[in-house]
């Protein structure tokens, strides 16, 4: 047979192998590490089968490496081989190894290959580059000299991981940070990656690779034998490990090439593989995905254990020995709180709680036969006396008020919130269809609860020193915790979470021994915890009507002081992007606003208050600029301008207005703390207004994530944005800044008409629901358009230019555009100054928007 016909041949037979592997994962059956076991086995036979060698060879041996080598072969997965020779046998390896590659690479797969000897692999081993020492760490035997194959297993364990072990650890260390640095950003916590993204494959893998090192093993046996995990550990990561290969290798399969992101598409696909099904109003997307939220919010909590123990062991020899007594029950002992008597722990439920909030006060971990007894706790039968010391400790824990995230995160880990709050167990693990939310539901309610620490603690007293203040001025600090913890709980429940959360307080708390009077905070700021930031970031602050309207809705300084941290806290815990100073500003002046007419004060003297607010950074403002000049050119009606931004801000956009006699006058600079450019604009003419502005940015791709219009006088309006291109701050673009600024003077803004079509950018934008309000009633002035859809490039210059286009004039807008998806006010009014409130007209700009955000350029 011609060695093509033989390359034929290989071919035939790896692809008939390849069907008989997709076909015995496609039945829904087996297990993905059966599927993976399988094909890697398969292989192993192809390949020895072809290069006719057994364990009896003498001088070279046929290594697998990486996921081959663990037997975690995924279909359309890479193939890691290596041919480890003795120097006599080089001549006989190099035929060997032509005979298999490009038989191999015929195949159309990704092959990687090495040639080497045992000096080679431990000398490349040795290097900076851990990557090769990490795929060696996974080697395994195909075929050949089982002797030759013991002597590097023994030369890697003896001679190279005990002088190199360290260094390897902290590389691998730094690299699971920088990964979850990467793959913990907004997209990938909604689409994550099943190999690389937190609690996936890769955290499994990591910490093998640290535990080999760190006990200069590399046989993974040692480890299941020798105590260095528990049984539960064990199962959970054998578990987690044949789900996680189940999914990877349907998403393989289901996918042009080796793709790993779980991307909304292979989510329906997932669900129906899986036989999932819509439960109540979650969709079957959403519950396969909690399930997978489930899987690796386990794998990445143990494996952060796994490793942090594995590296204390040193620490702990220089530990103290003595025992300490923490109580009747437990002690501490070198940095591990243990019981007296662990069995006797599942029979007092009240002593539950006390081992995790040990471990947060001392920094100490909780040793896994307490842990073994506490979950049986879940599975005991009650008495009601148990069951209402069960509770009061609970809220007594709240009380204190000391490292309670800490603890209330210890819990949730080993599900026992719901031994507490049955209702939790919904929201655990579950994510949501909006974009503004990038964690789960349970553990955006414990970032919120972390935040409001971090206020009362001091780490934000310079940066945020009003929230600070109002957070450390709560009386009740368990109404926080219970509210933080229980605000999204209605998501669980379906539509409206805000409402169904409010009307489950009175149960939830009425069981915890929760007082009236905190019940009814807790059930109005659960009802209210969205509607501060509504108003701050789509209402016009400067209507006294709406301070009015939402100082009615608060009613009370008291609920307005919880309700505005709480608002933060919530802000800064949805995803790390949210937060911007720009709603941070809003927000507080919302506060202010609304605190001076709830106060118990006289009129006078509330005015003289807030005359002395507005006092103060006019004074720290004019310190630094010109007053008499600014004056004459933007006039001496500012006190909308004044409460819309920071002293900091007004410094540079005055400096900017009275640098020179043009228009526009365009600065452009870069926030740090926001990590974005912010834009100013000032427009003293007439015809370069917000449509215009928005032509111009959108022609340059510039991306707009937030935007205010005010204006100072008719001939005077400011304009300012939050905006970056491609994903990168333009600030030192000053070619494209000063091409903008031509076009904008030129007036040569309107670009050229471009083609739409109805397909979609971005697999992220089709789970935005488009919503447009128009309202009459919150503006005594104003027609207020809401927007709510899908982002996509130059969307707000056709929203702008369609309003304009039905002759209607932009008063004021706020802008808010968040990873996908773009969330915005239009004050509007026709240009005879009239509100738009024709049924025909607001159907038909109805109309006409919703068919221009449906559309793609």
């Amino acid at each position: 047979m011609t060695s093509q016909a033989k390359m034929k041949t290989f071919v035939t037979k790896f692809n008939l192998l390849y069907d008989g592997i997709k076909e015995f994962h496609l039945s829904g059956e087996n297990g993905g590490v059966a599927v993976a076991h399988k094909y890697s086995n398969e292989v192993d036979k192809l390949i020895s089968t072809e290069l006719n060698i057994d364990y009896k060879s003498k001088g070279i041996v046929i290594l697998a490496l990486g996921g081959y080598g663990r037997r975690e072969l995924c279909l359309k997965s890479d193939i890691d081989i290596l041919i480890l020779y003795e120097k006599s046998k080089a001549d006989e390896a190099k035929g060997l190894a032509e005979n298999i590659l490009y038989k191999l690479w015929d195949t159309g797969l990704e092959i990687g290959n090495s040639l080497r000897t045992i000096e080679d692999c431990l000398e490349l081993a040795s290097m900076q580059d851990s990557t090769i020492l990490t795929s060696l760490l996974d080697l395994r035997a195909i075929a050949g000299d089982s002797i030759l194959h013991t002597a590097l297993k023994n030369r890697l364990n003896k001679t190279l991981l005990p002088n190199i072990s360290q260094n390897f650890i902290d590389k691998k260390i730094l690299e699971r940070k920088r990964r979850y640095e990467k793959y913990g950003t907004s997209d990938f916590l909604r689409e994550p990656d099943i190999k690389e993204g937190q609690g996936c494959l890769r955290d499994i893998h990591s910490c093998f690779w640290i535990l080999r090192a760190f006990y200069c093993q590399i046989e993974i046996d040692r480890f299941l034998d020798g105590n260095f995990l528990n049984r539960e550990e064990i199962r959970t990561i054998n578990e987690s490990l044949d789900f996680l290969l189940q999914v990877r290798n349907h998403l393989h399969i289901n996918k042009s090439s080796e793709f790993d992101i779980i991307d909304s598409d292979f989510q329906t696909i997932a669900a129906d593989f899986f036989k999932i099904k819509d439960e109540d109003f979650l969709t079957k997307e959403s519950v396969f995905m909690k399930t997978l939220y489930g899987t690796t919010n386990k794998i990445g909590q143990l494996t952060d254990k796994i490793i942090q123990r594995t590296l204390d062991k040193n620490k702990k020899i220089f530990s103290s020995k003595r025992i300490q007594n923490l109580d009747d029950f437990y002690i501490i002992h070198r940095g591990t709180i243990r019981a007296i008597n662990p069995a006797e722990i599942s029979h007092n439920p009240s002593a539950l709680l006390a081992p995790f909030e040990y471990s947060a006060t001392n920094n100490a971990d909780i040793a896994d036969e307490v842990l073994t007894e506490i979950k049986k706790i879940k599975t005991r039968r009650f008495s009601m006396d148990d069951k209402r010391a069960l509770n009061k400790k609970f809220l007594e824990l709240l009380k204190k008020g000391k490292g309670t995230c800490s603890v209330l995160s210890n819990i949730n880990r080993y599900n026992l919130i719901s031994l507490f709050v049955p209702e939790f167990e919904k929201v655990k693990d579950l994510v949501v269809a909006d974009p503004s939310h990038i964690y789960t539901v349970d553990i955006h309610s414990l970032l919120l609860i972390e935040e409001f620490e971090k206020l009362v603690g001091g780490t934000y007293e310079t940066e945020f020193p009003l929230e600070t203040e109002i957070a450390r001025g709560l009386g009740k600090k368990e109404v926080f915790y219970l509210t933080g913890l229980l605000h999204d709980i209605g998501k669980g429940y379906g539509n409206n979470h805000a409402r169904r959360g409010s009307e489950m307080v009175q149960k939830i708390c009425d069981r915890l021994f929760v007082d009236k009077e905190s019940i009814a905070t807790i059930e109005f700021l659960i009802k209210e915890h969205l509607s501060m930031s509504s108003y701050s970031q789509k209402r016009d602050l400067d209507d006294n009507r709406l301070i009015k309207e939402f100082k009615d809705r608060v009613g009370t300084v008291e609920r307005l002081n919880y309700l505005f941290v709480l608002t933060f806290c919530d802000l800064r815990s949805v995803a790390p992007d949210v937060w911007s100073g720009w709603k941070g500003n809003l927000l507080s002046t919302l506060f202010k606003k609304t605190i001076i007419l709830l106060s118990k004060r006289k009129e006078g003297d509330a005015k003289a208050s807030q005359l002395s607010i507005k006092n103060r950074k006019e004074i720290e403002v004019f310190k630094q600029t010109d007053r008499d000049k600014f004056e004459k050119i933007g006039g001496k009606r500012i006190s909308t301008y004044f409460d819309n931004y920071s002293a900091e801000e007004l410094v540079y956009q005055i400096q900017l207005l009275l640098s020179n006699d043009g228009s526009p006058l365009v600065g452009i600079k870069y926030s740090q703390q926001n990590q974005i450019d912010q834009l100013t604009i000032w427009s003293k003419d007439r015809e370069v207004g917000f449509v215009e502005i928005c032509a111009v940015l959108s022609s340059s791709n510039v991306n707009i994530f937030s935007g205010r219009v005010t204006p100072l006088k008719k001939s005077l309006v400011l304009y300012t944005f939050e905006v970056n291109r491609f994903g990168q701050s333009t600030f030192r673009e000053r070619g494209m800044w000063d091409s903008i600024k031509k076009n904008l003077t030129s007036r040569g803004f309107l670009p050229e008409p471009k083609p739409l079509s109805r397909k979609r950018v971005g697999s992220m934008s089709a789970k935005v629901k488009t919503k447009i309000n128009v309202d009459n009633s919150s503006s005594k002035n104003f027609t207020i358009i809401e927007l709510s859809a899908a982002d996509r490039p130059g969307l707000l210059y056709d929203i702008s230019k369609t309003l304009k286009d039905y002759g209607l004039v932009i008063g004021f807008v706020k802008i808010s555009t968040k990873r996908g998806s773009v969330d915005d006010s239009f004050y509007i009014k026709k240009i005879d100054g009239k509100k738009l409130v024709g049924t025909k007209d607001i159907r038909t700009i109805k109309n006409n928007l919703t068919e221009i955000v449906s559309y793609e350029t």
